[in-house]
C-alpha cells in the first residue's frame, strides 16, 4: 500500500528484454535508504518488487511482466529517463496522500499544459480511457504516475489538474507535455462502492 506522496525520482540505467517481460536497472537517492530484496516499490504508480540491490539500495533492479507492460507506461521507458518512486508504507508514518494500491487501471494522455502566472501553478488536462470516466469526480482523488492528486474539473473522460511548483519540482511532472503517456489509478473507494451497489441491486 502507498500514499501517492513521491519520495524521490529514479533514473533508468538499463533495460533488458527477457522472455516474460523486461528487467530494469535503476538509480535513485533515498533520504533514508532501507530497501531490501523483495520490497515493494511504486514505479510511476505501478507496484513492483525489488530483485537486486547495490549501494545501500540506491541501485536496484525490478522486473515487470508483459501484462504489467500492457497496462502501464513502463514499456515506454528508455535508458536515462526518470520515474517517480515511493516505497511501501511503513507503520506509524504520516498518511499525506490517499489510499494507493499501486495497481494501475490504465494509461492516460496529457492533452494540454499551461502555466498560470498569477500563482506559478501548472494546469494540466489529461485524457483517461473511456471506461475510467465514471470514476472521475470533481475534488476526488486520482493517482497519476504514482502522484496522489485532486481532480479540479471533469469534462467527460478529460480531467483537469492544478500542480503547485513543489509537486513539479519533486516529480517527473516537470517533463509532462502534450502527448505524454501517464499511468492512472482511480480511487479504490469508488470501486468498492460500485461493486457493493452492483451486488446489492443484482439481487
Amino acid at each position: 500500500m502507498f500514499t501517492g506522496i513521491i519520495e524521490t525520482q529514479g533514473k533508468v540505467l538499463k533495460t533488458k528484454a527477457i522472455d516474460s517481460g523486461i528487467e530494469f536497472q535503476m538509480e535513485a537517492v533515498w533520504e533514508n535508504p532501507d530497501l531490501k530484496i523483495g520490497d515493494s516499490v511504486s514505479i510511476n504508480g505501478a507496484c513492483m518488487t525489488v530483485t537486486r540491490l547495490e549501494n545501500k539500495g540506491n541501485h536496484f533492479d525490478f522486473y515487470t511482466s508483459f501484462k504489467s507492460l500492457e497496462l502501464t507506461n513502463l514499456s515506454l521507458l528508455k535508458e536515462g529517463e526518470f520515474v517517480n518512486l515511493e516505497r511501501a508504507m511503513s507503520q506509524g508514518q504520516r498518511y499525506g496522500g490517499h489510499m494507493v494500491q499501486g495497481h494501475v487501471d490504465g494509461v492516460g494522455k496529457v492533452v494540454s499544459r499551461k502555466t498560470i502566472e498569477v500563482n506559478s501553478v501548472e494546469e494540466f488536462w489529461i485524457e483517461a480511457p473511456a471506461e475510467l470516466s465514471k470514476y472521475l469526480v470533481k475534488k476526488g482523488s486520482i493517482t497519476v504516475d504514482g502522484i496522489s492528486l485532486t481532480i479540479v474539473d471533469v469534462n467527460e473522460n478529460l480531467f483537469q489538474l492544478i500542480l503547485i511548483p513543489e509537486t513539479i519540482r519533486k516529480t517527473n511532472a516537470d517533463r509532462w507535455h502534450q502527448g505524454t503517456v501517464v499511468n492512472l489509478e482511480v480511487d479504490i473507494l469508488a470501486k468498492y462502492i460500485e461493486n457493493f451497489l452492483e451486488l446489492r441491486f443484482s439481487k
